[in-house]
């Protein structure tokens, strides 16, 4: 698998469940424009920064695996790498 890092501001469409108070991620627009429909999602941990606490969201549309990156404090989005089966 070949891995691209980018830490590219991205917009991500969620959904909350109700009850375990989980975010699930969608879909992400990247900066691009390209919208990217999410199939599944994988792992979800905690990414410690200092005092902070962002969240990482292994995710992929079936073509390409992906980690987005939510910021607390910043309440952001970042699409932190790419990789594509090869």
């Amino acid at each position: 698998m070949n891995q691209e890092n980018l830490h590219e501001r991205i917009e991500v469409e969620t959904t909350f469940v109700k009850g375990n108070v989980r975010c699930i991620p969608k879909s992400f627009l990247r900066s691009n424009g390209r919208e990217i429909i999410i199939t599944e999602v994988g792992l979800v941990h905690p990414k410690y920064d200092g005092l902070r606490t962002n969240y990482a969201f292994d995710v992929t549309d079936g073509q390409a695996d992906y980690r987005l990156v939510f910021e607390t404090e910043r309440l952001t989005w970042y699409l932190e790498w790419m990789g594509d089966y090869e």
